[in-house]
């Protein structure tokens, strides 16, 4: 994992598998929606409101109406307890006329420090609903006149309950199906900051460059056009220069898998030829002849040939449609490839190939695959390591640009491919 993860990063990340967490994201809404209209059931509730008071002489002592508003708050906090007795549950249902399991539940709550109290029932009938509310006011104000004659008190209700809106399956998935898509955004972002968080792989050139103290030469776009690509190969060609001093031979051997390596010494190569200069693109990877497909060029022996001494590079490279690159296949090899790019004919022709090309740009196999890099690196004027975005492990690079110095090879630097 890369200890600094910046905030492009994330961005480009997010970005890049926006339809997943968008299927995550919907997926999440729809859910909770299916869930909430399975379980949904229709609960009204409606609230009434007493007063309680009572008439005190106007000659009454000051100790007498303190001993009264004492007892009065005494008689407001039996009330709120009186709503949760199952008997005065039974009592509303049966004043109101309806059956004893459609009234769910009561609750009573003292309006601030005044003497009102809120009485709230709770039932799945919203017809009777209002008279349920009101049954209960009624219940609690005979109930609490019955138990406190002395001294007396009055027990009003101040306001009647309305019959509820009607409740609707849609609103409730609506609002269910919303909550859930919040949900789903919340969910993404934490598995994507984990996902990143918790990758092994290269991301940010700049950081890889800064921890190794090894130069990064550029970055080529997973999907760009055709004007930004060649500015890309443009750049990479800068760097190279400056790294080679101008001429060379140049090994490219991709980190981890070969993919990329090929595809930026052939576009290197291209952009190399706009100024002027001779380039050999050769195809060092035994295992396959993936850059003959890319180029128009002929027939040849190949480099094989040559290194077993039988053919010259005269004779074995071939010209392209790119005016100034010529092109030298791998070829059938017998033995080893490592064997033969570790061999005394492999640095003579590196020699060689200098002599009559401003540039030698050489594709070899993956580093991690096969020791051919290693055993190439000590005869080239300078070795690139290719990366490929969010897939290379950033340790597995570390490992292999060690070896690679360790073998002897002059590191000019690496190229991160396939940049989102």
């Amino acid at each position: 994992m890369e200890l600094y993860l910046s905030f492009s990063e994330i961005l480009r990340f997010f970005k890049r598998h926006l339809w997943k967490f968008a299927v995550l994201t919907v997926a999440c809404g729809v859910l909770l929606g299916v869930l909430s209209l399975k379980s949904f059931q229709r609960v009204y509730s409606a609230t009434s409101t007493i007063l309680v008071a009572c008439t005190i002489d106007n000659n009454a002592s000051p100790d007498y109406s303190n001993q009264y508003a004492s007892m009065l708050n005494v008689r407001l906090q039996a009330a709120v307890a009186m709503a949760d007795l199952e008997d005065f549950r039974v009592a509303v249902a049966e004043r109101a006329g309806v059956e004893e399991s459609s009234l769910n539940s009561i609750t009573a709550s003292q309006v601030s420090t005044s003497t009102l109290v809120d009485l709230t029932i709770s039932t799945g009938d919203r017809d009777h609903a209002a008279a349920l509310a009101d049954a209960a006011a009624e219940e609690m104000a005979d109930q609490l006149e019955a138990i406190y004659p002395t001294p007396p008190i009055q027990v009003h209700v101040t306001n009647h309950a309305e019959t509820p809106a009607e409740q609707s399956a849609r609103s409730s998935v609506m609002k269910s199906g919303i909550l859930g898509i919040v949900l789903g955004i919340i969910l993404s972002l934490c598995i994507g900051l984990a996902i990143l968080l918790l990758d092994h792989t290269m991301r940010d050139g700049t950081y890889v460059s800064n921890s190794l103290k090894l130069p990064f030469l550029g970055a080529l776009s997973a999907k760009a056009g055709e004007q930004r690509k060649q500015d890309e190969f443009r750049a990479l060609r800068a760097s190279v220069f400056q790294q080679t001093k101008g001429h060379g031979s140049v090994l490219f051997t991709p980190v981890h898998t070969k993919k990329g390596a090929g595809s930026t010494a052939a576009g290197l190569a291209k952009a190399m030829t706009l100024t002027g200069k001779t380039v050999l693109l050769v195809e060092a990877d035994f295992s396959g002849n993936a850059l003959s497909g890319q180029l128009d060029a002929g027939a040849s022996q190949g480099l094989a040939a040559i290194l077993e001494g039988t053919t010259s590079l005269k004779e074995a490279a071939v010209p392209t449609g790119t005016k100034g690159l010529s092109f030298l296949p791998c070829g059938k090899a017998f033995g080893n490839s490592a064997d033969l790019v570790a061999s005394r004919a492999f640095s003579e022709f590196l020699y060689d190939a200098a002599e009559q090309y401003d540039y030698v740009l050489c594709v070899l196999p993956g580093e991690e695959e096969m020791p051919d890099a290693d055993n190439a690196a000590p005869a080239a004027s300078a070795v690139v390591l290719v990366a490929e975005y969010g897939k290379t492990p950033f340790r597995n690079f570390e490992k292999s640009l060690n070896r690679l110095r360790t073998a002897g090879g002059n590191i000019s630097g690496f190229v991160m491919t396939n940049v989102y």
